[in-house]
Parts: C-alpha cells; sequence; structure tokens
C-alpha cells in the first residue's frame, strides 16, 4: 500500500522542513478522552447541546444524567476560557471542545498516528478537498439550529477570537489541505489558500446557520460553490476582505444587543 507522503510526517501549522510532534493528543485541550472534562462535555454535545443550545442548561443536563451534580460546571472552564458578555468559562470550553474534536474527527482515519489499526487501516487515497469540506459541514448538522449563537461567540473580538476561535479556523483549514487530494505550495500562496479556506466555511456555516431546506441541501451547494471558487478561481483576496467585513459587523452588532439587553 503506497501512502501520500504527507500524512507520514507531523508538520508546523505553517511551511517548516521540521517534524512537529503534537503535545496532546487532543492539542490544544488540556484534558484527554478519559478524563472527567472529556466524558461530561462529550455527553453534553452529543446528547444535550441539539436541545439547549451551547448553554449552561446543556452542561448542568448532562451532569445530572452522569451522576456529577450541576457543581461540575465550576471545574470545566479552562484558564484559557474566560468568562465575557453572558458566556461562563465552561460554556466556552464547551465551544471549545466542539470545534476541536470536530477537527480531529474528521481526519482520525488519515493520521497514522490516531489510527487504531496502524498503518493498514490508512486508506490508499486521501480524499478530495470539497469531500471533507462538507464532511465537516455534516458534523454541524445535529446543531444547526444552534448555530448562529455559537458563531456569535466565537467571533466577539478579545482573547477568546484570538487564542481559540480563529486558530482553531485556520488549524481546520490546514488539516482539510494536508489530508487531501489538494495541491499544496510553499510560499505565501500556502498561507492565502488556507486564509481562503478558513473564509469559506466560515461563510458556508453562516448560510448553515439561516438554511431551512431540506438536510441542508442548499447549504451543501453554497459551499461546493464557495470552495470552487477558491481552489479554482484562486480568489483569495475577496474571501479574505469578506471575513473581515462579517467579523466587523457581527461584533458590532452582538455588542449592540448586548447593551441593550443591559
Amino acid at each position: 500500500m503506497k501512502l501520500p507522503p504527507r500524512i507520514l510526517c507531523r508538520r508546523l501549522y505553517h511551511p517548516n522542513v521540521v517534524e512537529h510532534q503534537v503535545k496532546h493528543p487532543l492539542f490544544p485541550l488540556t484534558y484527554g478522552p478519559h478524563s472527567l472534562q472529556y466524558k461530561v462535555l462529550e455527553n453534553t454535545l452529543s446528547k444535550y447541546v441539539p436541545l439547549y443550545g451551547f448553554d449552561e442548561r446543556a452542561i448542568v443536563a448532562s451532569a445530572n444524567e452522569l451522576g456529577l451534580g450541576g457543581a461540575v460546571i465550576s471545574a470545566l472552564g479552562a484558564h484559557n476560557s474566560p468568562s465575557f458578555f453572558h458566556t461562563s468559562p465552561a460554556v466556552l470550553e464547551l465551544v471549545k471542545f466542539h470545534l476541536v474534536t470536530k477537527r480531529y474527527a474528521l481526519t482520525n482515519a488519515l493520521d497514522p498516528s490516531r489510527a487504531p489499526g496502524g498503518l493498514s487501516s490508512i486508506p490508499d487515497e486521501l480524499p478530495t478537498l470539497e469531500a471533507l469540506f462538507k464532511r465537516r459541514l455534516e458534523l454541524n448538522v445535529p446543531i444547526g439550529s444552534h448555530l448562529t449563537p455559537l458563531l456569535s461567540m466565537l467571533s466577539i473580538p478579545g482573547e477568546y477570537l484570538v487564542n481559540t476561535a480563529l486558530p482553531e479556523l485556520h488549524r481546520l483549514s490546514d488539516d482539510l489541505v494536508f489530508f487531501s487530494q489538494e495541491k499544496d505550495s510553499h510560499d505565501f500562496a500556502w498561507y492565502a489558500k488556507r486564509a481562503a479556506i478558513s473564509c469559506a466555511f466560515v461563510s458556508s456555516e453562516l448560510f448553515m446557520a439561516q438554511d431551512k431546506s431540506h438536510n441542508f441541501n442548499k447549504t451543501f451547494e453554497f459551499a461546493e460553490e464557495k470552495l470552487h471558487k477558491v481552489t479554482k478561481l484562486g480568489e483569495y483576496y475577496n474571501n479574505t476582505e469578506e471575513y473581515m467585513w462579517y467579523t466587523l459587523l457581527t461584533s458590532i452588532n452582538l455588542a449592540k444587543s448586548q447593551l441593550t439587553r443591559g
């Protein structure tokens, strides 16, 4: 079996010939899959976020089901997830958990270091960028009705945006290229392509948040068109500009709504 050379090595999130060993199996999470935090958050995300959204009620319901009680919330907020507006550190950690675990779920079967059966379980051929891109959107389907508040939380200017939201978005874009058949480069286009893919993904999530079509069919059509423009037409600048405007406008609107509530 001939493995694609890119999946046989670790890499930094920029062009670099130095191999990079991931600090943690679920980096940047500070806990592993056998921890109490992981157990609570996984149960919350799979069972209660589809019902309540990214809200403390979901965490409390999950903790109660596991026999832990609502007090567990105080132990879930990571030091790098400060509270802002009406969102608690525990909810921010839940959002971070969603971003990280969905990114890993996308490529688990393509990464030799995480494949349960070793190299023998790695497919002979990498999937297309479009297939991986759509698969990541499909992972949002159970929480589709809660995407709007999620995207609002992710776009608020501040520490969480800088240290969690944007780095995870760009790690996702890097994985989408690295674990796909997409041709890569080692110059400025490396950054431009990943920025454009990040913008295409955010645009697709924004569309998905408002999509009422059956099984989000219109979202996947929209995503296919956006990705085509990025990969085939090279519309890097327009996509980057579009994302900057999105972040600015969303932040202003959210700040207005929070001031009104106050």
